[in-house]
């Protein structure tokens, strides 16, 4: 018994310890990593199917998109400006076009209040494994995306 509780106070700790350090918004972002396990089987905007080539390369010379349930609606609807809350967009790149390279996952998940003066994206880029490489209001991608629609650079009308 001693033993077991000894087990159960030093797990606690270690996964206390886990979280100590991690600013707000790398918790948030590994809290949206859970959130997009399986992205791969949600659909994909009628013009951004399979594997394209990026227009400037931040992302990968190649990319692929998905959306979640909350996105999808706006890209079907031509006259949709404004993606809602909740709406998570995922985007691999990739080296090669065949897409066996993975080099970045990136996430814009918008959050209600979170970042009022770029339409509350939250904006977070992961390494194949999930760890988070940036996470929040990230000005290189908010100054990128400014660009498109409700800060979405593949939507058009």
């Amino acid at each position: 018994m001693k033993k077991l509780f000894l087990l159960l106070v030093i797990s606690l700790f270690i996964g206390c310890e886990n979280d100590e350090g991690k600013s707000e918004d790398e918790k948030m972002a590994e809290d949206i990593w859970q959130e997009i396990q399986g992205y791969s089987s949600w659909n994909q905007a009628a013009d951004w199917t399979d594997i394209k080539a990026s227009s400037d390369g931040t992302h990968g010379n190649f990319v692929q998109i998905w959306l979640n349930q909350k996105a999808l609606p706006s890209f079907e609807d031509s006259t949709s400006t404004d993606l809602p809350y909740g709406s998570i967009s995922v985007k691999e790149g990739y080296s090669s076009s065949d897409g066996s390279d993975i080099n970045t996952i990136t996430v814009m998940k918008k959050v209600e209040g979170f970042d009022p003066d770029h339409n509350d994206w939250f904006w977070a880029s992961f390494d194949t494994n999930g760890d988070v490489n940036k996470a929040g209001s990230v000005s290189s991608c908010y100054n990128c995306h400014v660009s498109g629609i409700d800060y979405i650079r593949f939507k058009s009308h």
